[in-house]
């Protein structure tokens, strides 16, 4: 019994296979919609390193179809690359200078000139840094230039196409504001102990952290669960009388004209009861806000929690006014800058539901995705997985890298690659 041996590729024949995976993956592209006049099999084995003869043919059919008439030898000899790239550089460069010779871009009239001009650099300086010439580290500008050149497609799946999808449909799945499901985090689970310990010791709480990290999602968590808890939503508009209307109405009492009888009727209907009151933006109230819940709490001996950002602990340690407060704390962690890198991982998975593909997966990934988000949950969920899961829906088979979201980050959130 015989069996074929794979064909012996070149280390050129190999490179420009990488290479031409690569692009297809960048651009969603399948053997079938590449054929390029050769039999669907002998495309498949040559794109998977198991043609039993020479593929030269094939390749050079491929090559011309994605990079024209771009030699790689031709890109090898220009970029005798500065110090200051790394591998991963130097393979971007290769890919951007091929991207440069593709029809798509050509027709779309991208040059180098054209790139410089979208970034506010010099053409001088877009040449440095494909050519690997840029005597600093290169890799934030690569990023940016490779985004110009590969855009994330950022629409939203249209009708039609889903209406042409598969027998077996692949999941759909979309963020909305205002709809994403509570996903436990590090933050919702400090909130919680916070207003525990209020309600538990009688006494005010404080949970400050930076905006975007979860904390009202987590406060109302907290409220579906625990019905007692009555919730304040704060603003800048937020007074003493204001604190004082929302209580009577979350306890049905009828409103008096008078602030102190509206004050009195409160602290007996919360009197011997294991109410918890909670005061979500507590930073952006008005300075009155806070004196009726210091008398509410000592009267009706009832637990306080302030909810706020950074600025809650500013005022209540540093302005005098707010000197009663602060005494009365009881459970006072240390304000929060960022959700974990586990966070950030719970958040996309679940949310995403195991519908993206991902090109690494490992401890790595996560800690720079956790990074490229600033470990804001807010920049993950709002702003970030919405056109993930919009590219992701278009172009199921290709991974998730970070070149993908740097794109995305570029090209849709004005910020610079990391």
């Amino acid at each position: 019994m015989s069996y074929k041996i794979p064909f012996t590729y070149s280390d050129e024949q190999t490179l420009r296979v990488e290479l031409i995976n690569q692009e297809m993956s960048t651009l969603g592209l399948t053997p079938e919609k590449l054929t390029c006049g050769y039999a669907l099999q002998s495309i498949k084995e040559t794109l998977a390193f198991t043609c039993t003869i020479d593929p030269q043919k094939i390749i050079d059919a491929l090559w011309q179809e994605l990079f024209n008439e771009a030699s790689i030898n031709d890109i090898k000899k220009r970029n005798d690359f500065n110090k200051s790239y790394s591998k991963a550089d130097r393979d971007l460069c290769t890919r951007i200078c091929l991207r440069l010779q593709s029809p798509e871009i050509r027709d779309q009239n991208i040059t180098s000139a054209s790139i410089a001009a979208s970034m506010g650099k010099s053409a001088a300086t877009i040449s440095q840094l494909i050519n690997g010439k840029y005597n600093a580290k290169p890799s934030k500008h690569l990023h940016d230039i490779w985004a110009i050149l590969q855009p994330a497609e950022l629409d939203q799946p249209k009708q039609a196409a889903k209406q042409l999808a598969e027998p077996e449909e692949r999941k759909q799945v979309s963020i909305v504001y205002g709809k994403v499901p509570f996903i436990p985090t590090s933050t919702s689970k400090l909130i919680a102990m916070a207003c525990d310990q209020a309600r538990q010791r009688r006494r005010f709480s404080v949970f400050a952290g930076q905006a975007g990290l979860g904390k009202t999602k987590g406060i109302s968590e907290y409220c579906r669960n625990n019905k007692e808890a009555i919730l304040i939503a704060g603003s800048e508009q937020t007074s003493s009388t204001q604190v004082l209307d929302q209580l009577i109405l979350a306890l049905g009492l009828s409103r008096c004209p008078s602030a102190y009888k509206n004050m009195q009727k409160i602290i007996m209907a919360l009197r011997d009861t294991d109410r918890l009151i909670i005061l979500d933006e507590a930073d952006k109230c008005k300075p009155n806000a806070l004196d009726p819940l210091r008398t509410i709490s000592d009267q009706a001996i009832v637990g306080v929690t302030l909810v706020g950002n950074i600025q809650l602990v500013d005022k209540l340690q540093t302005q005098e006014r707010y000197e009663l407060i602060a005494s009365r704390v009881c459970f006072w962690p240390k304000p929060i800058g960022q959700v974990t890198v586990e966070d950030i991982q719970t958040l996309f998975i679940e949310l995403t539901e195991g519908t993206i593909k991902l090109a690494s997966d490992d401890a790595a990934w996560w800690q720079w995705l956790h990074k490229r988000v600033e470990g804001n949950a807010r920049e993950l969920v709002e702003n970030l997985l919405p056109h993930v899961l919009n590219h992701a829906a278009k172009k199921p088979d290709v991974a998730i890298d970070k070149l993908l979201i740097n794109g995305i980050f570029s090209s849709v959130l004005n910020k610079p690659a990391v």
